[in-house]
């Protein structure tokens, strides 16, 4: 895989911009931000370390980003295409375990989140009983 290094407080990624490729870091941090709230602040989603992947959904999906992600301190990173995505899917599927649980794990907390939002628990029940309301 190609790396890539990057400077503290590099823009690496962002939000809404097409995505071609996801990242591993290899050395140093990087910040995951979202949007901007009601006081005009970035959403910090995440502080990612070593080992971890990040910009995984451009390459499953091909949509743009939904996030920005910047360097919090000098980085090195590795690089991961479709290009090689494919290739590993082909010859080496075992080495996808972490991009899997990377994934498997946000979906759990999107999912928590809308629980949340909505109200709702894992186990609860609806509080109208079936054929009234």
């Amino acid at each position: 895989m190609k790396k890539v290094n990057y400077r503290k407080y590099d823009l690496i990624f962002t939000e809404g911009t097409p995505g071609d490729c996801a990242y591993m870091i290899d050395e140093g941090r990087v910040a995951i931000i979202s949007g901007k709230g009601i006081q005009g602040k970035h959403k910090v989603l995440a502080i990612l370390h070593k080992d971890a992947i990040f910009g995984e959904m451009a390459l499953i999906d091909e949509e743009v980003r939904s996030a920005t992600a910047f360097a919090l301190e000098d980085c090195q990173l590795s690089v991961i295409t479709t290009k090689t995505l494919h290739y590993l899917i082909e010859n080496e599927p075992l080495t996808l375990s972490p991009l899997l649980e990377v994934l498997s794990q946000r979906l759990r907390q999107t999912t928590k989140l809308l629980q949340d939002k909505m109200g709702t628990r894992h186990g609860s029940r609806a509080t109208h009983p079936v054929g009234k309301g």
